[in-house]
C-alpha cells in the first residue's frame, strides 16, 4: 500500500460559514477522529491534496502532520465532493494502529477470457469492489479475480477467489462477484419481443 505524508493545519472555527470561508481559499474542511483522543477538526489544501490522491492508488495510508507538531496515521473513510464541478466538500479521516485489524473495500480486477464467453455467452460484473479486513500494513491496492474457467451460466463467488496473505473477506461466501450469462436462443429472443396480444 501507498503511505503519503500530508502537512494540514488544525482550525478552531466551526459552522457553515466559516467552512465556505475556507472553501473559497482553497481549503477543504475536514476532521480526524483518534482512537483514544478527541477529534481534531483541520484544513487540507485541496490543489496539493487532489494531486496526492491521483498518485495514491486505492485506500492509501496516511501521514497526517497537524500543524508541523503532531503525527497520525490514518484512512480517509469519508469523502465528499459536489458532483457538479467535483470539488471537496470535506473529509473524514480515522486514525489507524498498525497492528489491528481495519476494514476497507478493495477494487477488483478480472483477469481473463471466460470459457463460456468462448461459447456465445456474456461476461458480467456485478460488483468492480470487495470489503475486506485486514492489518494496515496488508491492505492491497486491488485484489486480482482469474475468470478463465468460467462456463456458461456460470458464476465466481466471493469463497471461490485467493486473496493475498492476511486480507480476509467481510462479505458471504456466496456472493456472486461476477457471471456468464446463457445467450437466448433466437425463438425466446422472438418471443421476448414480440408484444401480447389481447384476447
Amino acid at each position: 500500500m501507498n503511505r503519503i505524508t500530508v502537512a494540514v493545519d488544525q482550525r478552531d472555527e466551526t459552522g457553515k460559514g466559516p467552512a465556505r470561508r475556507l472553501r473559497a481559499a482553497g481549503q477543504i474542511p475536514a476532521i480526524f477522529y483518534g482512537r483514544k483522543s478527541d477529534p481534531i477538526k483541520l484544513a487540507v489544501n485541496e490543489h496539493e491534496f487532489k494531486k496526492l490522491l491521483e498518485q495514491a492508488g486505492s485506500n492509501p495510508l496516511f501521514d497526517l502532520q497537524i500543524g508541523g507538531t503532531i503525527n497520525r496515521s490514518a484512512l480517509l473513510k469519508e469523502r465528499q465532493v459536489r458532483p457538479t464541478d467535483g470539488k471537496m466538500l470535506h473529509l473524514d479521516f480515522q486514525e489507524i494502529l498498525m497492528d489491528e485489524l481495519v476494514e476497507v473495500t478493495v477494487p477488483l480486477e478480472f483477469e481473463g477470457k471466460a470459457i463460456g464467453v468462448e461459447k456465445g455467452g456474456d461476461f458480467l460484473i456485478v460488483t468492480r469492489e470487495l470489503r475486506v479486513s485486514c492489518l494496515t500494513g496488508n491492505i492491497p491496492e486491488k485484489i486480482v479475480v482469474d475468470v478463465s474457467s468460467l462456463e456458461l451460466g456460470h458464476s465466481i463467488h466471493v469463497g471461490e477467489i485467493t486473496l493475498p496473505e492476511g486480507v480476509t473477506p467481510d462479505m458471504e461466501a456466496g456472493v456472486a462477484l461476477a457471471s456468464v450469462t446463457t445467450p437466448k436462443k433466437e425463438g425466446e429472443e422472438a418471443a421476448a419481443e414480440e408484444p401480447e396480444k389481447a384476447e
